[in-house]
């Protein structure tokens, strides 16, 4: 256990991985690499006061030969005076009725029944060479330099000490210190990618380089290194561009492409949106290019000639959902209660001037109007632009409209052709209420 103990020494210095007096929980499964992981432990609780727990899960997988395994780990426990605990699970069956995949389920449920007992730290015999599938698993199906980094020695009060150790010199040292072990049968079975991985591509990168798991350790030491620099950075450059719930672009666009999209990524996962390579670009297209991108449902992202933001789009707003008080005066009861009138009514005209039936609707393409006393005509989308109206937000605006066509944008302005003047008899006061 020398070799191995001394690796794991150096990295448990590096990330401080135990401090004095900590309560353990140990994922242990039987085989080489959890059983060693346990002695280095059981070696280093004195040292650091430590309260061990050994946590094993049963996946219901394998039949007897994971039942064994259960029992094999729970004898050794007894046998050296170790508390235990252990559950069985129906892996297969709960992937299929949680919606994940065999591995992403039982993982979850791991690491759950270790949270379970409140410990200071989790223990995982993750190795180095476990940390090399990894890679080239993600390297295989296309990853980002996170991905690259692979299996991190310290996530939260999860610590991995054996993350510098290979498992051939886990089974070594198992061997040469007597450590009894199980081995999980379907790991021969290279159906699965890991195994394929593990027992065929990687033999192959060895007759290149026999050193080859500890050239990727290197590697993932300085692309950890390199990840680590560039999240700082963004966090800087959010810091600098967030302000009112949107992201500055002129301060955005003055920093580099790496750093921006981490930025973009940091700024919706502020609103829970994870988003994928595909969007991700489209986001980052928008700095550059005022538009909007459909991100997942109603929810877009918007960009502008100033800010970047998230947007909702409702539904457009219907007549029927629309409850409408309408009331008819004079212009002389309108000028001597305009105060009162203006506080209760949000749109009044001069009704002798309305054609037809008045009617309340949504936005049309091509809607008009010519704002009172401004003596032009304009688009809606532009009157909007310049009240600078959210694009959101511009469906749920009711429109007042006459037979003509609209005579007022609710809450905003009213047309030319039906205000109030010298000459009008008859106000017609309109409030809208929309329904929950």
């Amino acid at each position: 256990m020398l070799e191995i103990t001394t690796k794991a020494d150096a990295l448990v210095k590096k990330y401080n991985m135990l401090s004095n007096g900590d309560f353990v929980v140990v994922g242990v499964s039987g085989g080489a690499d959890s059983m060693a992981l346990l002695a280095y432990l059981c070696q280093k609780k004195q040292e650091y006061d430590l309260r061990l727990l050994v946590a094993n899960v049963e996946h219901g997988i394998r039949g007897e030969e994971s039942i064994s395994d259960t029992a094999f780990v729970e004898n050794y426990c007894n046998e050296n005076n170790i508390e235990f605990k252990s559950i069985s699970i129906d892996a297969v069956n709960g992937a299929k009725q949680n919606n994940m995949s065999v591995e992403e389920y039982s993982r979850k449920v791991r690491y759950d029944f270790f949270r379970s007992f409140n410990p200071d730290k989790i223990a995982t015999a993750h190795n180095l060479s476990d940390n090399v599938e990894t890679l080239l698993f993600r390297l295989s199906r296309g990853t980002s330099i996170k991905g690259l980094c692979g299996i991190p020695p310290v996530r939260d009060n999860i610590i991995r000490p054996f993350l510098s150790v290979t498992g051939e010199e886990i089974r070594s040292a198992c061997k040469n210190a007597g450590i009894e072990y199980r081995i999980d049968s379907t790991n021969a079975d290279n159906k699965y990618s890991r195994n394929n991985i593990r027992n065929n591509i990687i033999p192959l990168f060895k007759t290149l380089n026999p050193s080859f798991e500890q050239s990727v350790s290197r590697l993932i030491e300085s692309v950890s290194e390199d990840e680590a620099y560039l999240n700082d950075s963004a966090n800087a450059c959010f810091d600098d561009c967030f302000k009112n719930n949107c992201l500055s672009l002129s301060r955005l666009r003055s920093y580099s492409p790496s750093v921006i999209k981490r930025a973009i990524l940091k700024y919706f996962e502020l609103y829970g949106i994870s988003l994928d390579e595909n969007h991700l670009n489209g986001v980052f297209a928008l700095v550059f290019n005022p538009g909007r991108l459909q991100i997942k449902g109603n929810t877009f992202a918007i960009s502008d000639k100033k800010r970047l933001r998230t947007a909702v789009f409702e539904q457009k707003i219907s007549f029927d959902e629309l409850t409408v008080n309408k009331k008819v005066i004079s212009r002389e009861e309108f000028l001597i209660k305009y105060e009162l009138l203006r506080k209760k009514f949000d749109f009044y005209c001069d009704y002798d001037k309305i054609c037809g039936n008045i009617s309340i609707r949504c936005r049309d393409e091509g809607d008009t109007i010519s704002p009172a006393n401004r003596n032009c005509t304009k688009t809606l989308k532009k009157l909007f632009n310049e009240l600078r109206i959210n694009v959101e937000d511009r469906d749920s605006i009711p429109l007042i409209c006459d037979e003509k066509g609209v005579i007022g944008v609710y809450g905003y302005c009213i047309d030319e052709r039906v205000s109030i003047d010298s000459d009008t008899v008859n106000v017609v006061l309109i409030n809208i209420h929309l329904e929950d």
